[in-house]
């Protein structure tokens, strides 16, 4: 039977996350021998162990740093029509795959992605949670502006290939090769039934280090991108209050929000001065 769709995971040092991802795309309800697997290791010197890897799945590394260097270099190895994003820390729906697949058939011009359902892990802060349920993931505004994360991403290799390759860089990369792919007018079509699960980042430290790492990325993109940290994030008050979130609630987030984009302005700057270097953590 021949291979219909190529699963990319790029992994960095996350070895213990990575093998629940692959324990869930065992359980896929598209057979085994349909789709490959292609793990990128994304460590300076190889880190992911081959023992654990389902049989259908092979590994590569990419020294090269950022998750957007490590999916080019699964890309180009991939053999499959089709391709298939998703974060090292994702859980994926049983029928992901086989749902994915029939958007594809159905729309083989466009992208397609679906939502991303933010849970908690054991030990995992309550308001870091909070936020990212709220806040992190809103792919259907994406869909809406014309991206997507690469966290739940299906498109054919011949689109990816004419789109281009993603940009190296720690974080955004998603979302500029979103844009391209849309200027070159390629669709994107939500499902709801092409479902993806992901975790909350376990602290509010790690929601500011994902902070540092958007403003690293985006030095170049002064100064419409320092003038949107500056600007009051007042909408979320009206997305928090139709959402049902308490007021407690929602003035830690909003207050959590503010104080990463004070962490975004100053590693913009920092960066943006060659004062420091992007950081990938």
């Amino acid at each position: 039977m021949a291979i219909e769709v190529s699963v990319i995971i790029p992994v960095f040092e996350d070895v213990q996350r990575l093998a629940l991802c692959l324990d869930a795309l065992k359980r896929q309800s598209l057979p085994a021998e349909c789709f490959e697997i292609i793990v990128a290791d994304n460590a300076p010197y190889p880190h992911v162990p081959s023992g654990f890897l389902p049989v259908n799945a092979r590994l590569i590394h990419e020294p090269v740093p950022g998750s957007y260097a490590a999916r080019n270099a699964a890309v180009a190895t991939s053999r499959a029509p089709f391709v298939a994003f998703l974060d090292s820390d994702c859980v994926p729906d049983e029928d992901w795959l086989l749902n994915g697949l029939a958007a594809l058939r159905a729309y083989p011009s466009s992208r397609i992605t679906g939502p991303l359902e933010i849970f908690r892990e054991s030990g995992g802060s309550y308001y870091a949670h909070i936020h990212d349920l709220h806040v992190a993931f809103p792919q259907r505004s994406y869909v809406d502006a014309g991206f997507c994360v690469t966290a739940n991403l299906l498109v054919s290799r011949a689109i990816f290939d004419r789109v281009g390759p993603f940009d190296h860089c720690y974080s955004g990369g998603d979302a500029r090769w979103g844009l391209r792919a849309t200027a070159a007018g390629v669709p994107i079509q939500y499902r709801e039934d092409v479902r993806m699960s992901h975790p909350a980042r376990q602290s509010i430290a790690k929601i500011f280090g994902k902070s540092r790492r958007i403003a690293g990325s985006s030095h170049r993109g002064a100064p419409y991108f320092f003038f949107k940290l500056m600007t009051p994030p007042v909408h979320w008050i009206v997305r928090f209050r139709r959402s049902g979130l308490s007021w407690v609630d929602g003035l830690v987030v909003l207050s959590i929000i503010w104080c990463g984009r004070l962490v975004q302005a100053r590693e913009f700057t920092l960066v943006r001065l060659a004062i420091k270097k992007p950081s990938r953590t």
